[in-house]
């Protein structure tokens, strides 16, 4: 017996077939944003809880790579990966990316995104997808990037000169805004990642840069990691980035919570479906850990401050708790999925915890959100 799952091989996304002998490193499958929805590693899976985000076999870009298989991938179009030998055959995942796809002349307006490289030939052409043909590429895995309002993604190739087999590939996202940009990022870097001064942030792994800057999030990958490649990468990447924002900087809501405990590169954007709830707007949330207690903070942002009202009143409704009328302040959910719940709403911003069971931490963080 086995899983289907998307599956993630050096920044390259497919549909993989997990078979249940398949090793540790591998089998590791988690839903972001719905710890309580994977049960001991493999598919025991809540209906709602696939809505809530992709699900992922960390392999090659988490460092494992045993008892996974690579197709031997030449020139433009890149095979998808394999987990288990049955993976295209069951599942019929095309491996010929970009059919569908708009070209475009690389001067044609996206001459900053895919700029010259010394040493190494421009794409001829660009390929732009949009909501529709984004799944002729990335298959699947197009539902990460619809949940971060997704506009448009465009691929290119750059190849050495002196050998053709030799190549980098760009994928470059356009999201919503900066923020979404951020989401899909902070679904995507690995916990602790190689990180690289390239955009607002990015990471490395061998034969992969991946970083986001305004509102693109951009993968960069080649199937050769020597050196010279690995340096064109990144010269490549920071010439991207400096030419859409020179002086880039987070999103403004990731300073809203508190740095001090905060465990390092937890912060993540969830923009739909927070705690499993369909009714819970975008949450920037991150763990803290305070003498061994670990848990979670985060905040909400909404355009309008009866938006708060409204999502405190849904999030009453759901629990069953009945709150009078529904003001500014603290307030305690009785969440049957994620335990208690508290958030001090605040204007046009909501704070909140979960996974925190010790009543002088919830003082004193909802202490440091009144200020």
């Amino acid at each position: 017996m086995g899983y289907l799952a998307q599956v993630t091989w050096h920044g390259l996304p497919g549909m993989g077939y997990l078979a249940e002998d398949s090793p540790p490193g591998i089998r590791r499958i988690f839903n972001k944003g719905q710890a309580s929805s994977v049960h001991d590693g493999l598919g025991q899976h809540q209906t709602d809880s696939v809505a809530a985000g992709r699900l992922l076999a960390l392999s090659g870009l988490y460092g494992n790579k045993t008892g996974s298989t690579m197709m031997k991938t030449t020139g433009k179009r890149a095979a998808w990966p394999v987990v288990g030998v049955m993976a295209l055959l069951l599942f019929g995942i095309a491996a010929t990316a970009g059919a569908n796809g708009t070209g475009l002349k690389a001067a044609d307006g996206h001459g900053k995104l895919f700029p010259a490289l010394e040493g190494w030939e421009s794409p001829e052409n660009i390929d732009v997808y949009d909501w529709d043909s984004i799944w002729d590429i990335i298959n699947g895995a197009a539902e990460l990037y619809y949940a971060y309002d997704f506009q448009a993604m465009y691929w290119g190739q750059y190849t050495h000169p002196g050998d053709s087999d030799i190549y980098i590939v760009m994928e470059i996202y356009r999201q919503g805004c900066p923020l979404m940009a951020f989401g899909v990022y902070s679904q995507e870097r690995p916990r602790p990642p190689r990180l690289v001064d390239v955009g607002v942030e990015g990471f490395t792994a061998p034969g992969v840069l991946h970083f986001f800057v305004s509102d693109l999030y951009v993968r960069m990958r080649s199937h050769d990691t020597s050196d010279e490649t690995a340096a064109a990468i990144h010269k490549l990447a920071s010439k991207i980035a400096k030419n859409v924002d020179p002086d880039p900087e987070f999103p403004a809501i990731v300073h809203k919570l508190p740095e001090e405990e905060r465990v390092a590169f937890s912060e993540e954007y969830i923009h739909t479906n927070f705690l499993g709830h369909a009714f819970l707007p975008g949450a920037f949330v991150s763990a803290y850990e305070v003498d061994g207690t670990r848990f979670n903070l985060f905040v909400m942002e909404f355009d309008d401050r009866s938006e708060g009202k409204e999502m405190l009143a849904g999030y009453y409704e759901f629990s069953g708790q009945e709150p009078g009328e529904i003001t500014e302040g603290i307030h305690r959910i009785d969440d049957r999925w994620n335990g208690e719940v508290g958030m001090l709403w605040k204007g046009n911003v909501l704070y909140g915890y979960y996974n925190l069971e010790d009543e002088e931490l919830q003082e004193q963080y909802l202490q440091i959100f009144s200020r």
